[in-house]
């Protein structure tokens, strides 16, 4: 059964103008918000593309609005992108955060981004638990679906790193809401669910989702309502704070013997956390529904990969001719240009690999310390949505369960350096800076060692064709570092050139890896 929300009511004339009221919000407000993905870009125009109103009253309405925003490209090219715009209009200004406003003879309409209002959150719970689709003005339909059934009561704004907007609710839920409109089920909800109703438990439960569903037919993921995981903190800021410590009861002895003496507790929770990621990857591989299982790579899979790779490291090479470097960063570019050839001929001859690659499977996609949250019982894995930049199908790809692992790799070296910078810009440590990077550097391999020997061990033990054989693993891993690494690398030089230095030292760490011949001389040589 569909139904319409009720009549206009006391905001006559407000949705007959809906439009110009979404026109008269100021790009600035947009562009602050942390879902908004084309920052770095001018809006040229922005227009109402459909609507559904989800409630009304004399005081307030709420409307799940879809919004198009034009741009202009630094090319000069036109692009557009579609969001979910949850909007909540009241008659009286409850906050000084509103988008815009809106005056009728007799009132003024505040209106506000409806995704932290409790007055929205139950709106969408009464919907999911009644069960019946809302007709967008188009006639799409936003479509509810029920998996498990609770009420909620309450609602407040989460502080998140996320590229969507996150919501908790009481009873322990989360409303996330999928703000860059994109066709197709969003994996985040696809994996997630997969994952539970298999019996991995690592994972978050969910009630419900809402999808819209256009006039012909074609789906897109607008929200979903799972479990809020009670946690002690995400891995990366866990592990902020545990290196934090660490650097500050350092006597400048022996790095080596330093973090084998003192890490004893940490490489016990990189070994959890790879067993659990193995166990993932194994489960992954065993389910027998469409667009999940396994599938050999084909020659034109690994061609798509490297072709990808050599794109982007070409345009890395077109942003350092164009800048200026000096001192460390100078010497570290010279060092991959002078071994350019070499990295571009090893990144072709992996194709010479394709037979040892392993399996192609589901993944995480976007696999980092980020995406872990530490619990009294565990570990819980988070965002499958993968890289939200790129279309559904682009991340629902099967790829190799290693693209996961080097996520994981770069995520170390990442928190590392984290704490060097921190260190070297606090200009309060005691111990010379080359010192707490060389400790620094050796803990990143030390946990690095110990997250791939448990994870192959474990693979080998349960799945061993999921992962290349020990005489390729270095290189085909290899690879998918230097695809992690050179993605790092153009973000940090166009937006953090401070940084740039993490991703250049893992480039010129592959290049080291593709001059060994095996995974054990790599990591036991």
């Amino acid at each position: 059964m569909i139904y319409m929300a009720i009549e206009e009511g006391e905001f006559d004339g407000l949705i007959s103008n809906l439009d110009s009221v979404i026109k008269s919000i100021k790009d600035e407000k947009i562009q602050k918000f942390r879902w908004f993905q084309e920052k770095a870009l001018n809006i040229k125009n922005k227009r109402l593309f459909d609507y559904a109103i989800l409630h009304i009253d004399k005081s307030i309405i709420i409307i799940a609005a879809l919004i198009d925003f034009i741009f202009n490209t630094i090319n000069g090219e036109e692009k557009k992108s579609r969001y979910y715009f949850p909007l909540i209009v009241r008659k009286n200004i409850l906050s000084d955060d509103y988008l815009t406003t809106y005056q009728e003879s007799n009132y003024l309409a505040v209106i506000y981004d409806a995704v932290d209002d409790v007055e929205y959150i139950r709106c969408l719970d009464r919907i999911l638990r009644d069960g019946k689709d809302v007709e967008f003005k188009s006639g799409g339909r936003l479509k509810p679906y029920m998996l498990l059934s609770h009420d909620i009561y309450s609602s407040e704004r989460l502080n998140n790193k996320s590229s969507n907007s996150l919501t908790l609710l009481s009873k322990n839920e989360i409303v996330k809401t999928f703000r860059r409109i994109v066709h197709g089920m969003n994996p985040d909800l696809e994996m997630t669910y997969m994952l539970r109703k298999y019996g991995f438990l690592n994972v978050q439960d969910i009630r419900g989702y809402f999808l819209y569903v256009d006039k012909d037919n074609n789906i897109y993921t607008l929200s979903m309502f799972s479990q809020y995981i009670d946690n002690i903190a995400d891995m990366w800021q866990y592990t902020q704070d545990y290196l934090r410590n660490f650097i500050s009861k350092y006597d400048g002895s022996d790095c080596l013997k330093y973090i084998y003496k003192n890490c004893g507790d940490y490489i016990s929770e990189v070994n959890d956390i790879s067993a659990m990621i193995a166990n993932m990857h194994i489960k992954l591989s065993s389910i027998a529904e469409e667009n999940f299982g396994v599938i050999v790579p084909k020659e034109s899979d690994i061609d798509e990969l490297v072709n990808q790779i050599i794109s982007n490291l070409n345009l890395l090479f077109k942003y350092i001719s164009s800048g200026e470097y000096s001192g460390e960063i100078e010497y570290m570019i010279r060092d991959i240009l002078e071994n350019k050839d070499f990295l571009f001929d090893s990144i072709s001859n992996i194709k010479d690999l394709v037979p040892y690659f392993g399996k192609y499977l589901r993944c995480h996609g976007d696999l980092h310390l980020e995406q872990l949250l530490k619990t009294e019982n565990g570990y819980i894995l988070i965002d499958f949505e993968g890289e939200p930049t790129k279309s559904i199908s682009e991340r629902s790809r099967h790829i190799s369960p290693l693209k996961d692992v080097a996520g994981m790799i770069r995520s170390f070296n990442y928190a590392a350096y984290s704490q060097y910078f921190e260190y070297k810009e606090s200009g309060k440590g005691d111990l010379d800076i080359e010192k707490i990077e060389n400790l620094l550097s050796v803990w990143a391999t030390v946990i690095t060692k110990s997250f791939i020997e448990n994870y192959v061990n474990i693979i080998n033990s349960n799945k061993k064709d999921l992962i290349p054989d020990l005489d390729h693993l270095s290189a085909i891993l290899a690879l998918f570092k230097l695809d992690k690494a050179i993605f790092e690398a153009i973000y940090e030089v166009n937006n953090r050139p401070s940084w740039f230095k993490i991703p250049l030292k893992g480039i010129i760490e592959c290049i080291e890896e593709f001059k060994k011949k095996s995974y054990l001389e790599v990591y036991y040589g």
